[in-house]
């Protein structure tokens, strides 16, 4: 793979003009248009113009330059290197003059444009420029060609125009053309100077850059994995106990990578904010130290936004107007005087100039060293960042994915599609008098309807049997609401409209890919609603559209049991490699007990059952005092062992045990006002935290030493029989493997070793793990514990109380 070299900046023709060309508003009014405009100039239409040409037209011409940038009357300090290729180059024979041909494609009616768009025009004069230069032309012409995407808006007048195509020229004499191209390159050159400095930089810190604390057991052996997958451009998967310091152990190697070259860009994903937190504080923390590294916090747009409705349009937000116009000094601002771009920064100097500040994150995360974002921005085909994982591509970016174990089902939803059909019945009161809109409506409605009225409960389709003719009319659909968006951008309704139409494109896009991984199948929602889904199973080629793009990447988590069982979902090769690092805890400042006389089936939940296990829990917070976690399969489990728990804490004068029970529905703050319960260590009573298993308190929470010193599992964590689950265990078993593994057991073992983890976070940490149901004790069960697990203790709650007392009297 190819090394960064700190003093070239390299960059797409079409990214520079964009660059410093643009201006105005944000207006997602527009989106729609747009993702049309990809789809269909990229391809069809640039195509159908190209091959019209004749012998003189030569298509799709790279084109590329090096300019040497420094400052006014200084040497070089920096060459930008631009690259890209004209739609098309025209050279006459004899001594006519060779013309740039640049091909857009939109919706708007290109009879009545004045002139061409800024951003083309300019895009055209850089490839004129490169062109000239190369060829050594005393002058050079510059075509704009325009598409009309839309026919049936021709008015009368039509000038220069041939089947629905209009064409701008103009001439340039080489000296015009060259001082075009100039200002183009010197309105980007501070931004050039300014990479290439804080590389220089960037590199002279990370030299002889030691790491940050004594190496815990164990982070030696990550580190060195991690940097030689980057050297090698490889994956790596890493399965490390909770609390040896994996975010460092990340870091530090990949640091080191970016100043060998290896790299240009780290980015750190996670699934929780609160991981993201831990990605923070480690690169602040070794930023403290002397590196000069940036990072960046990507948050969520809805999140960051200071409107009352997140609604990005200049009708709606007074920032979105004009945004485009105010950024770049925005984001050069930032910059050059922030190296920690964290949340409260993005909005502080968002409201200096008044932009976006999720729009102006993005931009900004172009000039981090690391980005701290969501799995999403990666991998999602609508959400990720198209400027980094646009497709096709060989990018120096290093993927540190947290917390991997999450990617799974997290990928199947974000690659999976559905379409309601009562949400295509709603969207026919959005287009009155819209006959075109209307009719295919209609005929997708009927469609649906046709498939609803031969489904009992669920019809999984084969590849023969799939609904094909349901697709072409949503293509048709797509393409008649895209045009009247383009054309209606201040439609009252215009916020209904694009959500109803991404839907569309979703499933569209989607449906391009349902040869392999997915099952696509009709079914009803809890309320009634049929809906159509595309469901991803194996979402690993679909992930694999970015992984393979890019330098390197390492998936890593404490529970990775079986690790083939992750390498098959999450890259589809099962020789990858994985390195299991043991913990550097000492087993005997923990005890795991496994409780085999309660269970959490279906057909032995009632009083009973509940009481026997609130009785486990109480026995557990008594022989000790201190703070305590139970986590349960459900919401609703816990709250009737709660019930029994307070029935017996009313009937005993001990008073000696205090409930605080997670919510159903719970705020950032009741999430943090819960949390801040478990740093009292010197209550006189013993704090007993029911939390429900997979939910926000069982995992990606340090509560360390005294905060808590028992962890109590109820149930195996399998997920809830549904649908979707029986159709992975189906999918599975027509490939000859065992699919209740791969639908149940393995997602519900990692809920409960993440779970688990709450309990040793560092090595001062001490306490107890009771696990509690039967099926821990079966066999198919322990295969799957992991190493520092084979101490486990068996017990019954009668002689619970004696282990767990003698586990405390060792220790003191």
């Amino acid at each position: 793979m190819q090394k960064i070299t700190e003093n070239i900046v390299r960059l797409s023709v079409r990214d520079l003009v964009e660059f410093v060309c643009r201006s105005g508003d944000i207006d997602t009014r527009r989106s729609g248009t747009r993702i049309q405009e990809a789809m269909l100039v990229g391809a069809e239409a640039h195509r159908r113009v190209q091959n019209a040409q004749g012998e003189e037209y030569q298509a799709e011409v790279s084109l590329k330059i090096e300019v040497p940038i420094a400052e006014e009357g200084q040497a070089p300090e920096a060459l930008l290197q631009i690259e890209g290729r004209a739609d098309g180059v025209i050279v006459p024979e004899g001594e006519g003059e060779t013309v740039i041909d640049e091909i857009k494609g939109v919706y708007r009616n290109i009879f009545e444009m004045e002139e061409p768009g800024q951003v083309h025009l300019a895009q055209a004069e850089v490839y004129a420029y490169i062109l000239a230069k190369e060829r050594a032309l005393p002058s050079v012409g510059v075509r704009m060609t325009y598409i009309q995407l839309d026919p049936e808006d021709k008015p009368r007048k039509q000038p220069v125009v041939t089947d629905g195509i209009r064409y701008f020229t103009r001439s340039y004499t080489f000296p015009e053309i060259k001082k075009r191209f100039e200002s183009y390159v010197n309105a980007y050159k501070k931004w050039v100077l300014f990479v290439v400095r804080h590389r220089k930089a960037r590199k002279k810190s990370v030299t002889g850059f030691p790491f940050p604390y004594e190496y815990r057991p164990g982070q030696r052996k990550i580190v060195q994995q991690v940097y030689r997958t980057v050297d090698e451009g490889a994956r790596l998967f890493v399965q490390a106990p909770t609390g040896i310091g994996k975010t460092l152990a990340m870091l530090y190697p990949s640091v080191q990578a970016v100043g060998q070259d290896l790299s240009d860009k780290i980015f750190y994903l996670t699934a929780k904010t609160v991981t993201a937190g831990v990605a923070e504080e480690g690169v602040a923390l070794m930023e403290a130290r002397g590196l000069r590294f940036s990072f960046i916090r990507i948050t969520a747009k809805e999140k960051l936004c200071p409107q009352t409705e997140t609604v990005c349009d200049p009708l709606h937000c007074p920032r979105a107007k004009g945004h485009f116009d105010r950024v770049n000094e925005a984001v050069y601002d930032l910059i050059t005087h922030e190296q920690a771009m964290n949340r409260e920064k993005i909005e502080a100097y968002a409201e200096k100039y008044s932009v976006c500040p999720y729009e102006f994150s993005l931009d900004a995360s172009y000039y981090a060293d690391v980005v701290i974002c969501d799995y999403n921005y990666a991998f999602a085909p609508h959400v990720r960042l198209q400027r980094y994982f646009a497709g096709g591509g060989d990018f120096p970016y290093i993927l540190l994915m947290d917390e991997a174990h999450n990617l799974v089902d997290r990928a199947r939803d974000m690659f999976s599609a559905q379409l309601v059909k009562e949400d295509v019945l709603a969207a026919k009161k959005l287009f009155g008098g819209q006959k075109t809109i209307l009719k295919w409506l209609d005929k997708t409605n009927k469609l649906m309807l046709q498939l609803k009225r031969e489904c009992e409960k669920v019809t999984v389709f084969t590849e023969d049997s799939f609904p094909t003719a349901l697709l072409y009319a949503l293509q048709n659909l797509r393409e008649a609401i895209s045009r009247f968006m383009d054309r209606h951008p201040n439609y009252p309704e215009s916020e209904l409209i694009t959500d109803f139409f991404f839907k569309v494109s979703d499933l569209l896009d989607t449906s391009a890919y349902i040869s392999e991984g997915y099952v696509s199948y009709a079914s009803f929602s809890e309320e009634g609603e049929f809906f159509l889904r595309l469901f991803c199973i194996n979402p690993a080629e679909r992930l694999m559209e970015t992984l393979r793009e890019v330098r390197a990447a390492v998936f890593f988590s404490a529970t990775f049991l079986p690790v083939n069982y992750y390498k098959e979902l999450l890259t589809g090769d099962r020789e990858e490699t994985a390195i299991y690092v043991d913990s550097p805890f000492d087993p005997k400042k923990r005890i795991l007990l496994l409780g085999g006389d309660v269970s959490s089936r279906y057909n032995r939940r009632g009083p009973k059952e509940y009481r026997k296990i609130a009785e486990y829990l109480l026995l557990l917070s008594r022989t000790r005092r201190g703070n305590y976690l139970a986590f349960f399969p459900s919401h609703r489990f816990l709250q009737d062992v709660g019930e029994q728990l307070t029935e017996l804490l009313s009937e005993n004068a001990q008073d000696d045990v205090e409930l605080l029970l997670q919510k159903r529905v719970m705020s950032e703050q009741d999430r943090e006002d819960f949390l801040l319960e478990f740093a009292d260590t010197g209550r006189r009573r013993s704090l007993l935290g029911l939390c429900v298993m997979g939910g926000v308190f069982s995992e990606g929470i340090d509560l360390v030493h005294e905060q808590l010193i028992g962890v109590a599992i109820v149930g195996t964590g399998l997920p809830q029989v549904c649908v979707e689950r029986e159709l992975i265990r189906q999918y599975y078993e027509a490939q000859e493997l065992n699919g209740f593994d791969y639908a149940y057991r393995f997602p519900g073992f990692n809920k409960v070793m993440q779970a688990a983890g709450r309990l040793i976070r560092t090595a001062e940490d001490e306490g107890v793990i009771l696990l509690l149901d039967e099926r821990f004790r079966y066999r198919e069960n322990l295969q799957i514990f992991p190493r520092e697990w084979a101490d486990y203790t068996t017990t019954e709650i009668s002689s619970a109380d004696q282990k767990i007392r003698g586990f405390w009297e060792s220790r003191e």
